[in-house]
């Protein structure tokens, strides 16, 4: 049996054995049925790598049927694979057939397996099959692997062209005139008298055909013109090109190489193991790991710790390369916690890999060597912004720089650094363009704007753009503008969080509270409070001089959150620094606002008479002020005090009032936050359609902004509905998703209300002993939970049910259970009980 139609016979047995037709097959690789058909038939000879490896990775073939494959097809597999149920077996390297690719001894073939490229390999060798296509240039960052791939692409493809496939390193080079020389010397060309190396080289290739690797092109961009003319003369010449930066030339199909793939980022450290070998970039770290550490496994107690290495190292394949081999020495998770400084970690690669690429500072230094001074300026100070970067406030970070020498703007010097695959373009809204950095490229970065002393400039800058940005916000988030702002803020978390730290570390305290007051409805509204908490406690104890006015604005916001979180104390304290500040300012507004906050707070303590003066006295203050936002606001606070702690029918008129006024000014989230309280109401007084309705459209308001509280509180009030209906099943699917947003956001009270819900369902479905600690952990988590419940007596009676049914001891020891168990224990066994 000849070795094609060897293949094609197995071909054919590995596709019926997986239950696929050939245009299935097809299909799913990627090929034309009739490629299939010709492979099984044997009327297509020499199979190329890439297509062998396309099929044995549709078809999900084992190890040995891989080698199989691969043997009849004369290649060499590429890809690792584990068998179903088996353990993981590295495929040993098998001869390849590379004589057709002449490669010079700088520019070997490894003998480590090619991980985690396969697509790519398709691609690159599909494009070069393309009629019509001359010249194809493989781009992308420092450390992606585009040689790598490249010189796979030109063995898998070095039987196609009867002259073969020729390999030339140009990382060596210095001067673009050298290129032609170096490709006339890899040809084996005599050097002639009075012909210049483009006419040598040309008469040689004119009626060959022949592939020709031309690697590290970027610091020779001049001599691009000249493989033009090369290739102008030469018809049966094709080149394939890896560089950072593309050639410009109308001949040219670029093809960018992205990181390898990266795990979820939301995978934990008992992830299934197998699962994230399936991921590349995992894959390509196990591979160098267990070649320098054989005695290394992954684990579902490493797991997570290697996810996290692979996502730190933005799967650059260098970096996760040059990481791998210190398993030996450190555990995953001890190498994960020195990535903080990873240029230091990222160094002592093999030694047959060019000096340039030893070290991942190398190479990085090798790419900011070829920028012109005013494209670098720019990346060093694209390195103060977290994260991702907008374009205008990278603009705004540059024009404040004193330093700032770039010639021409931010954007064509940007659009150099995205050509050197420095910087990469976010898809987020094409309203607003943003760019971001690899980590390392970050990291090295900053250590340039450190050493041209431009940190402090730089930062400032960036701390000025996202004060104003939080501060115009901050009225926006008022009106009908609420989502977009919602939406933007989200999207610059990171960049506030490191202005934030800039401020707090280096004594620009009253600019770092400006920019936290700016936030308090993002910290409110989404999910941070606590987050938002820790930076106002940290910048009101930090030094500096701040304007009264805005300290106190702060103490308000600081209040507030201290108020959401349980911290009543905290909440009182800072209210009434507040108010003496305003009194001292002699601000009406000021005072009026710092005793409605003072009520919240007060009715926290427990001081509940107190409370109602306060709110009363807010309320008679903002309607002489005429200022309707604030008056709305101490409207919905008098009306949660009185459902509570007076006549409950008096709330009704309140909220009423308060969101008529919020539906005039577009507050979105206040208008929910009314239609929530409204339907606790509604629910009460037993009109249950009405509650349902009010709560809908309180759900679909958060959902439309991505409120978590909002979305959280509008599922218990359904949750409420379905409870007040005796639907024990509809109460349990709105309260535990509701849960799960509570908890998620560490809101202490929403959780407890849910525990408390809980808690009756499970009594409904008969399971005492878990309604009995789910109570207990409701009423430790918030004492006060059961004032708001107090509408109704369902939960006395479900109270008095679970203490007949499991008797006084065997309640109590239960209750008390339930109230030893922390936030996350509580949700955990609630979430248990689905």
């Amino acid at each position: 049996m000849s070795d094609e139609a060897s293949f094609g016979i197995l071909l054919r047995q590995y596709r019926a054995a997986a239950n696929l037709t050939q245009e299935e097959l097809a299909e799913r690789a990627g090929l034309s049925a009739q490629a299939i058909s010709a492979l099984e038939r044997g009327a297509r000879r020499s199979p190329r790598t890439s297509t062998v490896e396309l099929l044995a990775a549709t078809l999900k073939l084992d190890p040995a049927q891989r080698r199989s494959l691969v043997a009849a097809a004369r290649c060499r597999p590429a890809l690792n694979a584990r068998p179903a149920g088996g353990e993981w077996a590295p495929l040993a390297p098998e001869p390849r057939v590379v004589a057709a690719l002449r490669v010079p001894p700088d520019l070997h073939l490894p003998a480590t397996p090619f991980v985690g490229r396969t697509a790519d390999l398709t691609r690159v060798c599909a494009l070069l099959a393309r009629p019509g296509v001359r010249l194809v240039t493989v781009t992308g960052p420092p450390g992606a692997g585009k040689t790598r791939l490249a010189l796979e692409a030109a063995a898998s493809m070095a039987g196609d062209y009867p002259d073969g496939a020729w390999a030339v390193a140009l990382g060596p080079l210095r001067e673009p005139a050298q290129v032609l020389p170096a490709i006339r010397q890899a040809l084996g060309l005599d050097e002639a008298a009075d012909v210049t190396p483009l006419e040598t080289v040309a008469a040689h290739l004119r009626d060959r055909r022949l592939l020709l690797l031309l690697d590290n092109f970027e610091h020779l961009l001049a001599a691009a013109p000249e493989l033009a003319g090369l290739l102008a003369r030469c018809r049966g010449l094709r080149a394939l090109v890896t560089s950072r930066a593309t050639l410009r030339l109308r001949a040219e199909h670029e093809l960018p190489l992205a990181p390898l793939q990266l795990p979820s980022a939301d995978l934990r450290g008992g992830a299934d193991p197998w699962a994230l070998r399936d991921v590349a970039s995992v894959r390509l770290f196990l591979d160098r790991a267990e070649a320098a550490a054989p005695d290394f496994r992954l684990t579902a107690g490493n797991a997570g710790a290697v996810a996290s290495i692979c996502r730190r190292l933005d799967g650059l394949p260098l970096a996760l390369e040059l990481a791998a081999p210190w398993l030996k020495l450190l555990t995953p998770r001890e190498v994960l916690e020195r990535l903080d400084r990873r240029l230091e970690l990222l160094v002592d690669g093999p030694r047959d890999l060019p000096e340039r690429q030893r070290t991942m500072r190398a190479a990085l230094s090798w790419s900011c060597e070829l920028l012109a001074p005013a494209p670098l300026a720019l990346l060093r100070r694209l390195t103060v912004f977290a994260g991702s970067a907008p374009v205008d406030g990278l603009e705004q970070v540059c024009d404040a720089s004193e330093a700032w020498t770039g010639g021409g703007g931010v954007l064509p010097n940007l659009a150099v650094l995205a050509d050197h695959s420095l910087v990469r373009r976010l898809s987020v809204d094409p309203e607003e363009p943003r760019v971001t950095l690899l980590e390392s490229v970050r990291e090295f970065g900053q250590e340039l704007l450190v050493a041209a002393g431009e940190e402090e400039a730089a930062a400032d800058a960036h701390l000025d753009h996202y004060v104003a940005m939080a501060e115009r916000a901050a009225g926006e988030m008022r009106g009908p503008a609420q989502s977009v702002w919602l939406e933007r803020l989200r999207r610059e978390h990171d960049n506030m969080t490191a202005a934030l730290d800039w401020a707090a570390g280096h004594g620009r305290t009253e600019r770092g509270l400006r920019l936290a007051r700016g936030l308090r409805a993002f910290w409110d509204f989404t999910g941070h409070r606590r987050e938002g908490l820790v930076w106002l406690e940290r910048l009101l104890a930090a030094p500096g001089p701040v304007d009264p006015r805005i300290r106190g604005e702060a103490l308000d916001t600081a209040a507030s959150l201290a108020w959401r979180l349980g911290s009543y104390e905290l909440s009182v304290t800072r209210q009434r620094e507040g108010l003496e500040i305003y009194r001292q300012l002699r601000d009406p507004r000021g005072i009026a606002n710092a005793i409605r906050g003072l009520g919240i707070g007060l009715d926290g303590q427990g001081a509940h008479e107190e409370a109602r003066e306060r709110f009363e006295e807010a309320v008679s203050l903002m309607r002489e002020l005429d200022d309707g936002e604030l008056l709305a606001s101490a409207l919905l606070n008098l009306g949660v005090h009185v459902a509570r702690y007076g006549d409950p029918h008096q709330a009704t008129p309140l909220y009423e009032e308060a969101l008529t006024m919020y539906r005039a000014r577009g507050n979105a989230l206040s208008t929910a936050h009314c239609l929530i309280n409204l339907g606790n109401r509604a629910r009460a007084d037993g009109k249950l359609a009405l509650a349902e309705a009010r709560h809908e459209e309180a759900a679909a308001i958060g959902r439309r902004l991505d409120s978590p509280f909002h979305v959280a509180a509008a599922l218990v009030g359904l949750a409420d509905v379905a409870r007040s209906r005796g639907d024990a099943a509809a109460t349990g699917v709105r309260c535990r998703e509701g849960l799960e947003l509570f908890a998620r956001s560490g809101e202490r009270q929403g959780v407890a209300a849910c525990l408390r819900l809980l808690g009756w369902v499970a009594c409904a479905d008969g399971d005492a002993i878990s309604g009995a600690r789910l109570y207990g952990a409701g009423d430790a988590l918030w004492p006060d939970a059961a004032a708001a419940d107090d509408e109704d007596h369902a939960h006395a009676r479900a109270g008095s049910a679970l203490r007949e049914r499991l008797g006084t001891d065997g309640f109590t020891a239960a209750y008390e259970a339930g109230g030893r168990l922390s936030l996350d224990e509580a949700v955990a066994e609630a979430s248990a009980r689905a």
